[in-house]
């Protein structure tokens, strides 16, 4: 513990350290970027092992580490901190400099006050926009961002990785159903959820985006809960992962969906049939890709490049598919996830080293990248937010009904199923629904009231998961065992 306690201490330092703005070494405009990703990955691995101390999901230990940092270096000052947690303010007031006759500071001052924010918020903006040094604030909050950006994208193309087509077809029925249901039942709970819990505040655009949310799952943690326990042999944990896959794709499709809807900002059925065209059409094309250039192109690449085409051609292709679903309105994930979904081992037959795969390669890079998105999410939460009482039943509220979806798509699995164990196991919105809640975020379109609300949702469904459903699988072991004496 005293390692813990020394390498917290260090931490805390560079909290500090980093508070301090710009040092006085030799220049280089990337120093203050090498701190802030030291902090971030530092946080990360305390964050994991207080997790694991407790039995938690590493995540959630790497977003509530991020929260309470994020939280000190924003009451410090911090303008890096502060100018990541306020991003879409800052672009607003950016975008909106065109009265060149007054200066910048009162341009800056005047922007800020059309934006109706909170006075210590629009106080703390206005110091920071105002200081000679905005523009190096600036571009390290961003070169930042760029990390986390890189981890998101790493880590949908991971899961895509492990996702196999054929394996999905041959679940059969059951997990698409429990799938199709376990996306329906939330994201039209969590879109009546927030007329009801917020009558007033939510209009439609919101209420959509947070059904959206409330969909997705997280397979990491429910299929560590299943390892853990033993189970993942059970029919039933079989049936969770297949569903938690198909779930994880249509709600990225519900994603890119809801994202263009938002941006258009009405729902129009002509729009809606050229996002769900675009969706589709970019998944197909990926397809094709795969079929008729992928494999003869990996031949070429290898012969071009040398060595370590294993690990470079799918980071090039990973980060060129996430280009594309931007550049037709859709999220980067979505090429991400068809990235990993497209590339298999067998397409480097003859080119990889005995032992290598695509997983153990790139991993790593994960590995490193992956917390700084989960860190840099704490970091956007306010804290203060979860001391007010609507935030706080709200995002219970939320909880609940996210929840209740779920369950009630493990209702409707076909008999021979534990229908708790299934309900129960789809919970979790864990690394999912901070990627939905980031890119909410970014849009504009979840405020610091409602992006707090989703991390309460995110942190009470991945703290209840565990001891559920380990107590669920005790009923299925007693009842199994009940049966046995019974028959004998």
């Amino acid at each position: 513990m005293k390692k813990l306690y020394a390498l917290i201490a260090f931490l805390g330092f560079s909290i500090f350290a980093f508070a301090e703005g710009d040092g006085g070494g030799h220049g280089d405009p990337y120093s203050s970027e090498f701190l802030a990703v030291f902090l971030v990955l530092s946080a990360a691995v305390i964050g994991r092992f207080i997790a694991r101390k407790l039995n938690q999901s590493e995540v959630l230990g790497e977003l509530i580490i991020g929260i309470l940092i994020g939280a000190l270096g924003y009451q410090l000052g911090n303008e890096v901190i502060v100018t990541i947690r306020h991003t879409n303010e800052i672009n607003a007031v950016l975008s909106h400099l065109s009265d060149e006759s007054i200066s910048w500071d009162d341009n800056i001052k005047a922007q800020l006050m059309s934006l109706d924010l909170p006075e210590k918020v629009e106080t703390k903006l206005n110091d920071l926009m105002t200081s000679g040094h905005f523009q190096n604030t600036f571009l390290n909050a961003n070169y930042t961002m760029l990390f986390s950006s890189l981890g998101v994208t790493l880590l949908l193309f991971m899961v895509g990785l492990e996702v196999s087509i054929e394996e999905m077809i041959n679940m059969g029925g059951s997990s698409i159903v429990v799938a199709v249901l376990g996306v329906v039942f939330p994201f039209a709970l969590g879109y009546l959820g927030m007329h009801f819990f917020v009558p007033e505040g939510a209009d439609d655009n919101i209420a959509i985006f947070v059904g959206a949310t409330l969909a997705a799952t997280s397979i990491g943690i429910t299929a560590r809960v299943f390892k853990d326990a033993h189970k993942i042999h059970l029919k039933e944990a079989k049936l969770v992962l297949g569903a938690a896959v198909i779930d994880d794709i249509l709600g990225l499709i519900l994603l890119a969906i809801v994202s263009g809807v938002v941006s258009s900002g009405s729902l129009e059925v002509s729009q809606l049939a050229i996002i769900i065209g675009k969706s589709l059409g970019f998944l197909v094309g990926v397809f094709f890709l795969e079929k008729y250039f992928l494999r003869r192109n990996i031949r070429t690449f290898s012969k071009v490049a040398g060595g370590n085409t294993l690990l470079l051609y799918p980071f090039a292709l990973l980060m060129f598919l996430a280009w594309a679903a931007d550049f037709i309105g859709l999220a980067t994930i979505v090429g991400a996830f068809a990235a990993g979904l497209i590339l298999k081992d067998d397409m480097f037959e003859g080119i990889k080293k005995e032992g290598q795969n695509l997983e153990t390669i790139l991993s790593p890079l994960e590995a490193v990248f992956a917390p700084v998105f989960f860190v840099l999410m704490g970091f956007q939460v306010d804290i203060t937010t979860f001391a007010e009482w609507h935030v706080l039943s709200v995002g219970l509220g939320l909880t609940v009904v996210a929840a209740a979806g779920k369950i009630l798509a493990g209702v409707f699995v076909k008999k021979g199923y534990n229908k708790l164990v299934i309900g129960i196991g789809l919970l979790p919105r864990g690394e999912v629904g901070l990627i939905f809640a980031s890119i909410g975020k970014g849009l504009g379109v979840l405020d610091a009231d409602l992006f707090s609300m989703i991390i309460i949702v995110v942190i009470a469904t991945t703290l209840i998961t565990p001891p559920l459903l380990n107590w669920a699988l005790k009923k299925v072991d007693d009842t199994e065992e009940s049966q046995q004496i019974s028959q004998a």
